[in-house]
Order: structure tokens, then C-alpha cells, then sequence
């Protein structure tokens, strides 16, 4: 998003540059790459707030540093370069739960903004209330609050007399958009920008809770327009979708979690990150055609890397039972492939409903990811092992990590004994199986009107959940277990024929308890499901019993 927009506006030379075998942030290739280049600004995006010393550096050479980043913020940030994330302790940002996507698009918003002629005004809007009192904005900011008189005197300018009805909490908000409105073209890209940014926040796993959930609402109209032809700035998000064969008519949330973002975040799996790159830079069909064939390629290998993954460390789990019974699990073995360690990890804490660390060698070294289960903040525990890390970071759920290979047992050793007191430190008190519904049901009351009703309430993700329905005593028809057990399909008695139900992951477990009681009580959501062109309803159970 970034890119693309500067290739519009800068006229200099201009690199785009992502890693595919670098370890993450400014790692000394990285730094040997920046001091060739020799460029008079260097933006990193999504990595940098731990980067202090590096930034100083650069900064002494001449090289000015934007870093654009939303991860947690360690004690010491660099003073030379400039951070922009809603977690710094000085920001008045009222919504730090974002990702750094979205800060980039706020740059674009913000960049476009800067370019009205209104933008440098500065506004006076009156308290309805008082007669003397108000709020002064510049530039999207609100400067003062207060009498009039006050504001005068500490900004010695001419005010400007807000005229309209203005937000009463947020005052700057309605005349940054009352200005921005007088130009459609430049509305019209902040809009069109949203799609990358809808990705982001859904891909990394954001509430969906506050501003995100209309710029994931938003983006997804953008993303349908574009899928549509109606909007032709993004080739390559057009011909994902359409080697996807996703809906020209509606685009959702779990399409950008499902479909979209796999894709793209394969390519960075597979070392092959340049490949997601080129692909939402390119500005031609038939180059971005071929390059989102070359994506969902890397998708597949991708998936069958992480199949390999997964047979492997059932074996090793099988093996070491003892592992399985402590309050974190961990997982490391010579012969794990790097790339898709955060997949195995949720995997495992699906399955094993505890926090899980995945390792495995990496040109090397070793990387690694941790998940949590519940509440438990995973960078705390990851704290405590700090001295023998190359690098970690990440957020409260998920983390990731690069130590010497040779320094494994070491870690191994400081988690378990840490990870008790770690587990009562976090209160930990999100281990249950069974999920809580919004209303309980009959069969034959799983109808396609329920599933619009609760569609008002969409996008669905982290922070707002699919709404969950239950059905108690349920008889179990036509049960077809899939991929070799593992998945399973069937109808419920009582329900229209047309209404199927499949259960992921956990058939084995479900079809046992079957066996063993007859009916059973379902929790779950409805959705829709599309395969070749046909559209049907099905209801997706998460628990049972």
C-alpha cells in the first residue's frame, strides 16, 4: 500500500525491499543492504521499535528512519528516528489494538490530508454549551481546549469559525472529514486504500472491536468492488481473488482470513516473500495473473509443509508423553521445517489446550513461535528467557523468536520451570471446552433467516466472534467422516435437508462420544459455503457434548 502510493508521489529513486532468508528486524544484512544504498530516508514497517542502536546508527550516517510498527515497546526507543505506533507512552491515540497496515494507511490518509489547502487552518469550534470555551484543530489535531481568549494568546494566529455540528468527543474527527469530503478523488484513495489495510488488521489478528471493525467492513466493499472490476487499482488482489474463485457479489471477513491471507502470507513462509510483493505492486493483469498462480503454488507447498510438520511432531509427542503433561508444551526436533511454526503451534494448542512453543532449525540457527491458550500474555513468559535470544518479539497471544540452536535445552529448561508460576501470574482462566451460546435451538430452526439476522453484527474475527448456537440432544444422520477421519460431514434430525453440519479436526473425538451416548449437544455457527459455484448453508460445530 505503501509502495504503491509513494511510486505516485516520490519522484526519486525509490526501493521497495521485503526479506526472504534475513533473521527479522535490522539483522546485519539488513544493515549492510541500507548502507549500500546509501538513501537519504529508509520506512521500515512492522519491525524496528526494538531497533534502537541500529536506528542511532543510520541516523549518525546521515539516513533519516521512520519506523512504522504496532508490536510491544521496550524500555528504550530511539531518540533519532521517528516512531509512529499507538503504543507509545506519550501518544493521545485513543485505539492502540491496531496493526501496522492500518498505521501505514493512516500515513497515506494522513500525507493526502496534509496536501489541502484547509489542512493548515487553524479551526476554532465553540462549546455548545458556554459561550468562551472550545476546541482549536490543526491539521487533524485538536491543539486546545478551553476559553478562547487562552488559546489566543498561545497560538498568536488567525482562528477560522467552525460552522458545522461537530463530534462532541472528538471534535477534530468531524472537520478532518467535513474538510476531506470537499475532494472526491482524494476520499476516493483513502477508500480504495482500505483493502490492504482490512487485510492486515485481519491477518494479524485484531479485535475486531472499535475502528477496525469498519475499516475491515469498509475494506471488504473495497475488496468486492475490485473482484468486481468496478476498481482496477490492485491487479494483483483482482486476480488472487479470482484464482481463489471467491464471490464477485460479497466479500467477508473470513475470505480475508480463510483465502486472502493464507495466500499472501505463504509466499513469507516459504522464503519466498518477494513473490506476495510483486504481486500486490503490480500494476498489469497478465503479469499479476501469473504471479498469484506462482502464490497458491507456494500455498500448496506451504500446506503440505505444514502436514509434514504435524505428522512429525505427533511422532516426537508420542515419544515424549511426559511433555504433554506439563503446563506449557515444547516442541523442537532436528528435522522440523522452519516457515510454518506459528501454524503448528495454534495446531497444538487446539488440540492440546495449553500454550505451545514450536522450534526448529533455520539456516543454522533456530526460530521458533509461541501461542497462547486463554489470557496469558506469551512475550511475559518469553521475558524470562530474554539473555539467550537473538531476537524475539511479537504480541499478549503469539510470539516468535531466533536463538542458537545449541542454546535449546537452555531455554527448554528456563520455560518449565517458569511456566507455573508464569500460567498463576497470568491467571490463567480460559481452559474450558465448552463454548457459550447466544441462544439455543431446535434443528429445524437452522435456517438461512437466522443467518442474516446475526449477519448485521458482521465482520466476525478476534474481538467479535461468530455468534455461537446450540442444540441440545441432538440426533446425529448420514455422518461421513472425511480425509481419513479427521474432518466429518453430517445431518441432524429434525433440520432441513439442505442444512449439513461438519466438525474440523476433531471427528475421531466426536465420532467415539457418539458412539457412546447416541445424541449429543452442538455448539456452533452457521455459514455459508461455497463449492463450484453453488452456494448452501452449513452449521459448524466447535464443541460438544
Amino acid at each position: 500500500m505503501l509502495g504503491s502510493f509513494l511510486r505516485k508521489v516520490h519522484f526519486g529513486n525509490l526501493i521497495i525491499k521485503t526479506s526472504s532468508n534475513e533473521d527479522y528486524g535490522l539483522c546485519a544484512p539488513a544493515m549492510k543492504f541500507i548502507r549500500d544504498a546509501k538513501p537519504d530516508l529508509l520506512i521500515t514497517l512492522d519491525f524496528g521499535t526494538s531497533n534502537s542502536s541500529e536506528i542511532d546508527e543510520l541516523t549518525k550516517e546521515g539516513i533519516q528512519v521512520i519506523v512504522l510498527d504496532h508490536h510491544e515497546i521496550p524500555a528504550r526507543i530511539s531518540a533519532t528516528g521517528k516512531l509512529i505506533s499507538p503504543k507509545r507512552s506519550d501518544s493521545r491515540y485513543p485505539y492502540e489494538k491496531i496493526c501496522t497496515s492500518l498505521i501505514a494507511w493512516k500515513l497515506v490518509t494522513g500525507w493526502l490530508y496534509e496536501s489541502l489547502q484547509e489542512a493548515n487552518q487553524y479551526i476554532w469550534i465553540q462549546d455548545t454549551e458556554t459561550l468562551f470555551e472550545g476546541s482549536l484543530v490543526h491539521k487533524g489535531v485538536r491543539l486546545f481546549q478551553g476559553d478562547r481568549a487562552s488559546a489566543e494568546k498561545i497560538y498568536p494566529t488567525p482562528f477560522v469559525d467552525w460552522q458545522e455540528r461537530v463530534n462532541e468527543e472528538y471534535p477534530e474527527r468531524s472537520v478532518f472529514f467535513s474538510q476531506i469530503s470537499r475532494y472526491p478523488g482524494i476520499l476516493n484513495e483513502i477508500l480504495m486504500n482500505l483493502d490492504l489495510a482490512a487485510v492486515g488488521t485481519i491477518t494479524d489478528m485484531m479485535p475486531l472491536t472499535g475502528e477496525n471493525r469498519i475499516i475491515v467492513q469498509r475494506g471488504c466493499e473495497t475488496l468486492q468492488k475490485i473482484r468486481a472490476g468496478e476498481y482496477s487499482h490492485r491487479p494483483g488482489l483482482n486476480q488472487l481473488m479470482k484464482q481463489l474463485e471467491l464471490s464477485k457479489k460479497k466479500i467477508t471477513s473470513k475470505d480475508l482470513g480463510w483465502s486472502i491471507g493464507p495466500a499472501l502470507n505463504a509466499a513469507g513462509r516459504m522464503h519466498k516473500t518477494e513473490t506476495a510483493l510483486k504481486l500486490l505492486l503490480s500494476e498489469s493483469e497478465s503479469e499479476a495473473e501469473s504471479l498469484s498462480k506462482d502464490l497458491l503454488k507456494l500455498n500448496e507447498e506451504r500446506r503440505e509443509r505444514t502436514k509434514r510438520n504435524l505428522f512429525r511432531v505427533d511422532g516426537f509427542l508420542k515419544r515424549k508423553k511426559e511433555r504433554t503433561e506439563r503446563p506449557v508444551i515444547f516442541c523442537y526436533e532436528p528435522d522440523f521445517e522452519p516457515g510454518v511454526s506459528g501454524i503448528v503451534a495454534t495446531r497444538l494448542v487446539e488440540q492440546y489446550r495449553r500454550p505451545v512453543i514450536f522450534i526448529a532449525p533455520d539456516h543454522g540457527h533456530a526460530k521458533g513461535s509461541i501461542r497462547a491458550y486463554g489470557s496469558e500474555n506469551v512475550l511475559n513468559l518469553l521475558k524470562k528467557a530474554e539473555p539467550i535470544f537473538q531476537q524475539f518479539g511479537g504480541h499478549k497471544e503469539a510470539g516468535g523468536f531466533s536463538l542458537p540452536i545449541e542454546k535449546i535445552p537452555e531455554l527448554a529448561e528456563i520455560l518449565f520451570k517458569e511456566a507455573e508460576i508464569w500460567l498463576k501470574e497470568e491467571k490463567n482462566l480460559s481452559m474450558q471446552t465448552v463454548e457459550e451460546s447466544i441462544v439455543s435451538l431446535y434443528p429445524a430452526e437452522l435456517k438461512d433467516s437466522i443467518h442474516k439476522e446475526l449477519g448485521i453484527f458482521e465482520p466476525f474475527g478476534q474481538g467479535n466472534p461468530t455468534p455461537i448456537l446450540s442444540i441440545k440432544e441432538a440426533r446425529i444422520l448420514s455422518y461421513r467422516p472425511l480425509s481419513d477421519g479427521k474432518h466429518a460431514r453430517f445431518k441432524l434430525l429434525s433440520a432441513s435437508d439442505s442444512i449439513h453440519c461438519i466438525i474440523w479436526n476433531r471427528a475421531g473425538e466426536f465420532s467415539e462420544v457418539l458412539r457412546d451416548k447416541g445424541s449429543l449437544d452442538l455448539w456452533g455457527y452457521l455459514e455459508e459455503n461455497t463449492f463450484r459455484g453453488k452456494t448452501t448453508l452449513q452449521f459448524v460445530i466447535t464443541a460438544f457434548s
